[in-house]
């Protein structure tokens, strides 16, 4: 059933381009009478919201799909598929625990992600001063994009009371564009020798390429930064494509296994679903700097670090896998983890997939000149 569907949709776009709305309008009617007849509840849902996306394309409605209102109590978990958070949050704490290795006394994370949330940070800071006893402060500077106006104090507040109460540095900042990123990496600065500097960039550096060069300018103050290590978990897929019927080509199997993965057996997260509508909206509405959600493969990007650069930190799969594998045994079940497989992509980097369909990749990446110490604020 996938396959019909995901050719009358390519249909459904090509007549949209032509300016043929009624041949349009007539295949979406037949793709609204076919997916109810899918078996997979995510399926369904997967078809509404192409054809959704692709009303909104045809007849210019805006925005796309709306962000959603965020709870001032914010699970992070929520915000985006549980599997992807994970994985996210396993890379940063090999890349940070090798780099400590080194004997640094400090640490300062740099994070960029769709939410920060100290639940992420709590027993990654908690494992690393246990594990260093020398580790003497921890700083973490939060670029995240605003929540929405009615929840962004108190979410902000909720994470400084928590960085009172485990004694450790919280500084958070807005972004809602790529110029504002490029600010706040401008006024950072690494303070002492003895610390290490961490960029985390959590599904989120895809962005950069709506606006021409900004990709390059970012990473080229990350580089002036002279942060130690720089941590890049995105989406695996390719997503970007210029032509409209190719990038639902690409996106429909990709989104159909994002969604099956985000099925719990105890959870029915709406914020997640709402997350993927919208990012869905985006890719398939939205063209020129609307379209922020150009999610490409390692294949594509990986060569954009190496020209700022930054050249790759080779990867420990086995040790991933088996955290990898613990996290989930607790939150899931061992029957849930079977689905999922770990293995290393061109040798330093760290792929998750779902039944052999990758999903994302991760990857450390380090200054190609030894990091300088500039000192300031």
């Amino acid at each position: 059933m996938a396959a019909p569907l995901s050719c009358i949709l390519m249909e459904c776009a090509k007549a949209i381009e032509g300016g043929r709305l009624d041949v349009a309008d007539s295949l979406l009617a037949v793709i609204q009478s076919l997916a109810p007849k899918e078996e997979s509840t995510w399926r369904r849902k997967v078809v509404k919201y192409f054809a959704e996306a692709l009303v909104r394309r045809a007849y210019g409605i805006r925005p796309p799909c709306a962000l959603p209102s965020l709870p001032a109590q914010l699970d992070p978990g929520d915000c985006i598929c549980g599997p992807f958070y994970d994985f996210a949050t396993i890379t940063s704490k090999h890349a940070i625990a090798d780099a400590l290795n080194s004997g640094y006394k400090r640490l300062h994370i740099i994070d960029f992600s769709i939410v920060f949330h100290s639940w992420q940070w709590k027993s990654l800071i908690g494992d690393l001063k246990r594990q260093y006893g020398g580790l003497q402060s921890v700083l973490i500077t939060s670029i995240t994009p605003k929540l929405s106006k009615h929840t962004d104090t108190d979410y902000l507040l909720q994470n400084r009371e928590w960085a009172e109460h485990t004694n450790m540095q919280l500084r958070q900042l807005r972004c809602n564009s790529p110029d504002d990123i490029i600010n706040c990496i401008s006024k950072l600065r690494r303070k002492r020798e003895d610390e290490i500097v961490v960029v985390n960039w959590n599904f989120i550096l895809h962005k950069l390429l709506a606006q021409d060069g900004a990709m390059e300018q970012v990473l080229s103050k990350v580089k002036d930064l002279g942060a130690d290590i720089m941590v890049i978990v995105e989406q695996e897929a390719n997503l970007n494509s210029p032509d409209l019927s190719e990038r639902i080509e690409q996106s429909f199997q990709y989104y159909c296994t994002t969604f099956e993965s985000r099925q719990t057996p105890s959870q029915t997260p709406v914020l997640r679903e709402m997350y993927f509508r919208r990012q869905i909206g985006n890719v398939l509405a939205c063209e020129g700097v609307d379209r922020v959600e150009r999610i490409e493969s390692f294949a594509q990007w990986q060569n954009r670090p190496s020209l700022a650069g930054f050249c790759p930190v080779p990867q420990k799969a086995d040790e991933f896998k088996e955290d990898f594998q613990h996290c989930f045994e607790e939150e899931y079940g061992e029957d849930y983890l079977e689905a999922y497989g770990i293995e290393e992509k061109e040798g330093h980097n760290i792929l998750l997939s779902r039944h052999g369909c990758p999903l994302a990749v991760a990857s450390v990446w380090k200054v190609t000149d030894p990091p300088q110490f500039s000192g300031g604020e």
